[in-house]
């Protein structure tokens, strides 16, 4: 598979222990193999799946000491309006993408940035699976991030490609360890900047309380 393209966050080897599970929601085009994937990092197997009308929702341990709760939504274009009503508040995001039909990726590009408009999400990071990527005419994830203009995103969130295969199970356990790092760092960067405006508040309080007794 093609080399993973990382861009705005840095590896290292984070810890932030929660007693719930991360929230994520899974999106993309439908037939992009997000069920499949889905139930790869579940069951540790390929399972061949339908095309589905709602959602799926199942808790994954990629690695010990981290949950996710995945929403996988149904990614038919009747069901896109309803994707901003679960990506609220979510602490990430997982978009697939079918690397061998390049023909769609400008439809997933509108819809990825539609979903990434929502006020709500606050800059949660997103992780690409650039799936299908044992077939002989994938995209490489370098293709995939310069068709999804990913480095539009580069002011607003941590994002992350990842080729994987969901029928071959490559590439999915790099990608939830990649994610979850970005989680780590989005929340600590979120805990900073809140700190930082609670010191420039403080700072301005004590400033104006010294004009009005001069």
């Amino acid at each position: 598979m093609g080399n993973v393209v990382v861009l705005s966050f840095r590896r290292f080897r984070p810890m932030l222990k929660l007693k719930r599970p991360f929230h994520v929601v899974m999106v993309g085009l439908d037939k992009s193999g997000k069920t499949a994937i889905l139930y790869r990092s579940k069951l540790r197997e390929f399972v061949k799946t339908v095309s589905t009308t709602a959602f799926n929702v199942e808790t994954i341990r990629p690695f010990k000491g981290v949950r996710y709760k995945v929403w996988d939504i149904a990614g038919r274009e009747q069901n896109r309006p309803l994707w901003k009503a679960y990506v609220r508040h979510t602490d990430a995001i997982i978009f697939v993408v079918d690397s061998t039909n390049e023909s769609r990726l400008d439809e997933a590009k509108e819809e990825l940035f539609n979903i990434l408009n929502c006020a709500q999400l606050n800059g949660a990071p997103v992780l690409v699976f650039a799936n299908k990527q044992d077939l002989p005419n994938a995209l490489s994830p370098r293709e995939i991030a310069t068709r999804l203009c990913l480095h539009d995103l580069n002011s607003r969130h941590l994002w992350y490609v990842q080729p994987s295969s969901a029928l071959l199970g490559e590439g999915i356990p790099d990608g939830l360890r990649g994610l979850y790092e970005m989680i780590v760092q989005w929340k600590l960067d979120l805990k900073r900047a809140k700190a930082s405006r609670k010191r420039k508040s403080l700072a301005a309080s004590r400033t104006n309380s010294i004009n009005n007794i001069l």
